[in-house]
């Protein structure tokens, strides 16, 4: 999704539909995931709603599940709490913060 990476890029918000609910992301790295190979996306949760947990919180999103996602213009001030780079579920890494 290469609309991740140019959010990353930017340093742009994005929002998406992720299994029944519309997020507000802090978009942080995008690739595959080490262990499965499927195409995934670290973000930091920060409006929207979600299954389980509180916003703001950080999420291993599966791309395969995410749906209209759209940068919102917004730009990403500060780097989200506890963010490293160098994802270890994430391997190869396309792009990150």
């Amino acid at each position: 999704m290469s609309v991740i990476c140019d959010a990353i890029n930017a340093r742009q918000l994005i929002r998406f539909y992720y299994r029944g609910h519309w997020r507000k992301v802090v978009p942080a790295a995008h690739g595959h995931h080490a262990t499965t190979g499927n195409g995934v996306m670290r973000g930091y949760q920060v409006g929207g709603t979600r299954n389980t947990g509180i916003v703001p919180d950080w999420g291993m999103f599966d791309t395969r599940f995410i749906s209209g996602v759209e940068m919102l213009g917004e730009d990403i001030i500060q780097t989200p709490p506890g963010y490293r780079p160098g994802d270890s579920h994430i391997n190869p890494v396309h792009c990150e913060l």
